[in-house]
């Protein structure tokens, strides 16, 4: 990662570490969505190279734009239906490289039993929804972003397996920054623990640094064919 992204990036969640400590959670969103922003415009302005990329980073800022309207029930539901498209096309962007990788026997029964632990955490952790959360639509896309992360993760780390390079790497950090972000939420939110806001935040932060580092060096292999 760039030394510059590395000094924007710690004062990025240095600024919103504050936000969250001296002004409400409703006013304190914006920060957040204002650092998507800076990211988005730096990729769109200094290190465009695939649209499906720049869609990601544009997902992802109206996510987080629309995350200041979160108690509205309407929006909550647009939030996880564009979270969802956002991992949706990380995954599709990061497929084709990995066309050619075999899976065994074993690896599919593994991922089929992890695949149904994440349904069953997924499902108590619904429980624990409001009263306001618990309809149909809500929970299916609750589920289907438990379920997309899962699969985020999984894409990642048989990116890493197959090429084994700092751009790999960096793609895992995007993978894990995110959901973990997506789950420090939900504890903070959801079961009352504050502190985890200042989890969610710096996940959140280093997730999407570190995707347009992924991005940099992506625009790098324009110049490369031989880059993965």
């Amino acid at each position: 990662m760039k030394f510059w992204l590395v000094l924007l990036m710690s004062f990025l969640i240095i600024v919103n570490f504050l936000a969250i400590y001296y002004l409400d959670h409703l006013v304190d969103r914006w920060f957040r969505f204002g650092t998507t922003f800076i990211f988005l415009a730096i990729y769109l302005f200094k290190y465009f190279s695939k649209y499906r990329l720049l869609l990601i980073f544009v997902l992802l800022a109206i996510c987080d734009g629309l995350l200041v309207y979160y108690e509205v029930p309407l929006f909550k539901k647009i939030i996880y239906t564009v979270r969802i498209l956002a991992y949706l096309n990380l995954i599709l962007f990061v497929a084709p490289s990995l066309s050619k990788l075999k899976l065994n026997l074993f690896t599919i029964v593994v991922a089929v039993f992890i695949v149904l632990i994440d349904v069953y955490l997924l499902h108590e952790m619904a429980k624990t929804l409001p009263g306001s959360d618990q309809n149909s639509i809500f929970l299916l896309l609750f589920y289907s972003l438990g379920i997309i992360s899962l699969a985020i993760v999984a894409t990642s780390l048989s990116y890493l397996n197959r090429y084994a390079n700092k751009v790999a790497f960096y793609l895992v950090i995007v993978s894990f920054g995110f959901i973990l972000s997506d789950i420090f939420f939900y504890n903070a939110y959801y079961l009352g623990f504050k502190e985890f806001y200042y989890l969610d935040r710096l996940a959140n932060i280093i997730g999407i640094a570190f995707l347009l580092a992924f991005s940099v060096n992506q625009a790098a292999a324009l110049k490369n064919p031989n880059s993965p």
